[in-house]
């Protein structure tokens, strides 16, 4: 018998406008954050979600148009705990 799923918790739902400069900012504080704590938060209101991604990560980045509309995005998965698997060499 096939153990069930598990269920997907979306766990922050948030969208917004943004100018570049300010979706930039953005950028560079999460790139700064988890290279320095290796984790950040997502804070509204009083709710703060943090996120901490493990040593190793899928990462998927994806460009698409239609018409006039462009898209991109970034995306990264992990597994917890997951640390970076060192490559096997022969000497």
């Amino acid at each position: 018998m096939r153990e069930p799923k598990p269920l997907t918790e979306v766990l922050v739902d948030y969208e917004e406008k943004q100018s570049l400069v300010a979706f930039a900012t953005t950028l560079e504080t999460l790139a700064k954050k988890l290279k320095e704590q290796g984790s950040f938060q997502f804070v509204q209101g009083t709710e703060t979600i943090p996120v901490i991604p493990s040593e190793q990560l899928k990462v998927e980045y994806k460009y698409t148009k239609k018409a006039d509309k462009h898209s991109f995005e970034i995306e990264f998965d992990w597994i917890e705990g997951q640390k970076i698997i060192s490559p096997m060499s022969i000497e």
